[in-house]
């Protein structure tokens, strides 16, 4: 049965945060601002979800070789993810166990992280927990990609968020708003 992210939200409220997948126009916007298919590069993907991002990245790594894993703690959305990406590297993992899972892997650093997670509805811990685990799991100058809703920029837990990126990154700088996703989103690209 496909797991669609509508009904995976009603489910696990808590692990998933949108009632509909990301937009074609934000899955390319986020691997143009990463770079991902100009180098070979090992790129991780935190919460593929539908894999919107994942057909992306998959795409743009065949061109120019690199690794890519995915990590995604929903077991229905993993089984779908499996059945329509059958040659992608994916861990049902949660994703404080990033830098745990490269070790295992023989992978020294993740030179890109791209996340899809709902850091507006993560308690502080989670979202510190998984942040460290990305600086840790990133090679010095890598790059720390997200998303944030518009509308959730200037609730509590978005302005916390902002901060949190900004204590662990030299540099974090936003694209413009994608209007072209519903909810109207922008990029967070953190470099460490």
């Amino acid at each position: 049965m496909k797991h669609s992210i509508f009904l995976n939200f009603l489910r696990h409220p808590t692990q998933v945060g949108a009632i509909c997948a990301s937009s074609r126009v934000l899955s390319c916007a986020i691997t143009d601002m990463a770079g991902i298919g100009s180098v070979p590069q090992t790129v991780v993907e935190l919460g593929p979800g539908t894999g919107v991002f994942t057909r992306e990245v998959l795409r743009r790594q065949k061109a120019c070789g690199g690794r890519f894993l995915a990590l995604e703690i929903n077991e229905g959305l993993c089984c779908n993810l499996k059945n329509i990406f059958p040659e992608l590297e994916l861990y049902q993992e949660n994703a404080l166990r990033l830098p745990e899972l490269l070790q295992e892997k023989k992978i020294d650093h993740a030179d890109v992280v791209l996340a899809g997670l709902p850091w507006a509805i993560f308690p502080e811990e989670l979202q510190t927990g998984i942040l460290d685990s990305v600086c840790r799991a990133l090679h010095p100058g890598g790059q720390f990609l997200t998303f944030a809703y518009v509308q959730g920029v200037w609730l509590p837990a978005g302005r916390r968020f902002r901060k949190h990126l900004q204590d662990r990154f030299r540099n974090v700088e936003t694209s413009p708003v994608i209007w072209r996703n519903l909810p109207p989103a922008f990029i967070y690209r953190c470099t460490l």
